[in-house]
């Protein structure tokens, strides 16, 4: 039972509204709530970095929750368990651009597309993510975002789905911007909308990369943070619907970007 801000009630609020409210709080990587069998909270877990105390993070979690639903919890319910191994605060964490190579099968009229990644806070680790189907003015686009797709998922945790709901470019003004739509999945089965939106500078390829990763960096920390991930993974591979099969006649647009920078804004 509680009350939205601007005194509007709730009938009912749920354990996951909740952890979603909670994981947005600074500092906190995952949160759990137990509720009892008249829906009542008994336990809040808060798994957090070191950059805030844990009585900062409990002072928060009351107040975000009276504040947005009107709930009041008695702070001994409320337990943190901080990660004292972390390198710098986890909101830096984000991933660039590395190379984006684009081969096409002029014989079967189908196109494939490769995204390497790499971290902002560790050079020795790539993420790599492939993807292909048919080469057209309608998917090409889809091909490069569910290239960056295929790489981000290597950097997430595996229990947090990305999947991609759509991409286009639009004309704003004097500019073509791209916009990339992905869905994130948590292990919980909420579903999250991310969107991200770059100019088109130098090609729609490469728009379509950066405008997929600018979706996502701003939760990066979130979908990493239980992952742990250290090492080279192995590439994904995302493959489009596509009846025509084969590689004869393949030709290679290799497109390079200094490791050194973000994606756009």
């Amino acid at each position: 039972m509680g009350a939205e801000a601007g005194g509007k009630p709730r009938s009912v609020v749920t354990v996951e509204e909740i952890e979603h409210l909670l994981g947005l709080l600074a500092g906190v990587i995952s949160a759990r709530v137990v509720v009892n069998d008249w829906g009542a909270i008994e336990e809040i877990h808060i798994l957090a970095g070191p950059e805030r105390s844990p009585k900062q993070i409990v002072r928060d979690v009351e107040s975000s929750l009276a504040a947005k639903w009107n709930l009041n919890v008695d702070h001994k319910k409320i337990s943190v368990a901080q990660l004292t191994g972390i390198r710098g605060p986890l909101p830096y964490v984000r991933l660039k651009l590395l190379s984006l190579e684009v081969s096409t099968d002029t014989v079967r009229g189908s196109l494939k597309a490769k995204v390497v990644l790499g971290r902002s806070d560790d050079d020795s680790t790539t993420y790599e993510g492939t993807a292909e189907g048919a080469s057209s003015a309608a998917t090409s686009l889809k091909i490069f975002s569910r290239a960056a797709v295929a790489a981000l998922s290597q950097a997430c945790d595996p229990q947090n789905l990305l999947a991609l709901e759509d991409i286009g470019i639009v004309r704003v003004g004097q500019r073509d911007i791209a916009i990339a739509v992905l869905v994130a999945i948590t292990p919980r089965g909420n579903e999250e909308i991310l969107v991200g939106a770059v100019c088109v500078r130098r090609d729609p390829a490469d728009a379509a990369v950066r405008a997929t990763l600018d979706a996502v960096n701003r939760r990066l920390p979130k979908l990493i943070a239980a992952s742990g991930r250290t090492s080279i993974p192995k590439a994904a591979h995302q493959e489009l619907d596509d009846p025509r099969q084969g590689s004869l006649g393949m030709t290679h647009d290799k497109r390079e970007v200094a490791a050194t920078r973000d994606h756009e804004d």
